[in-house]
């Protein structure tokens, strides 16, 4: 991890009709860093990740992508910001009717000029490296819950982004499954790429994440590695973790 900022959230608010979601969200995220947001349900996690990538714009406030205030963009501008940000849904978010290859073919087709044999090339690289070699021809159907999360994932990164976001990758999965996801974000990191994991699992926060944030009344309330939690017995963030009154 380094002190280079890839995203930044500036006094981000945004409402819903009447219900006041965020406040006032501030935060950094550096290269090569997972930052672990947590907050109870309803308090917005979601919407931080989806404002990343455009899919929601703030009330007031700025979203900036590699130095670049994204709120002002149109949908034009949004897919460069799109390819350097890549969206890790919760569902693996695969398209059924494509196999297992051509849900990881589809973004370089769209998106790039390589040829056949370079996104092959690229499909099957990205495929062995979350070990799921042999699978290109199963349709999502055909996988497991945690197989279909791994293959969306490995979607996901094929762009090779610069920021991941991951919106509860290990919910619902078996020990080993969150173990496989755990160690597909840490060799992420190992190379460079940031990331924002949004959980309520937190064993896989503390795996992951180098820093932990917690969103509640509508803004960052904390931010800490584990380190300074412990050291905190009685914060806020603390006592969230713990599952305490805060």
């Amino acid at each position: 991890m380094t002190n280079e900022v890839v995203a930044e959230f500036r006094n981000f608010k945004k409402s819903f009709g009447t219900k006041v979601v965020h406040k006032g969200v501030s935060f950094e995220l550096h290269k090569g860093e997972c930052l672990g947001l947590l907050g109870g349900s309803g308090q917005g996690k979601s919407v931080i990740l989806r404002s990343l990538i455009g899919l929601e714009k703030p009330d007031s406030g700025q979203v900036f992508v590699d130095g670049e205030d994204i709120v002002p963009m149109n949908e034009e501008q949004l897919i460069e910001v799109r390819k350097k940000v890549a969206y890790v849904f919760q569902n693996g978010a695969l398209f059924d009717s494509m196999s297992v290859y051509e849900n990881l073919a589809y973004p370089l087709r769209a998106h790039t000029k390589m040829t056949e044999d370079e996104i092959r090339d690229r499909v099957i690289s990205q495929l062995a490296e979350f070990g799921l070699q042999g699978n290109e021809l199963l349709s999502p159907a055909d996988l497991s819950g945690g197989m279909q999360k791994r293959v969306g994932l490995a979607r996901s990164i094929i762009m090779q982004p610069k920021v991941v976001l991951y919106d509860e990758p290990t919910a619902g999965l078996d020990p080993y499954n969150t173990i496989r996801i755990q160690e597909m974000i840490l060799g992420l990191k190992e190379r460079g790429v940031s990331g924002i994991f949004v959980t309520h699992d937190m064993p896989s926060a503390f795996a992951v994440c180098d820093r932990i944030a917690l969103l509640l009344e509508g803004k960052i309330q904390a931010v800490g590695t584990r380190e300074q939690l412990e050291a905190q017995p009685d914060s806020k963030l603390t006592r969230f973790v713990k599952g305490l009154e805060v």
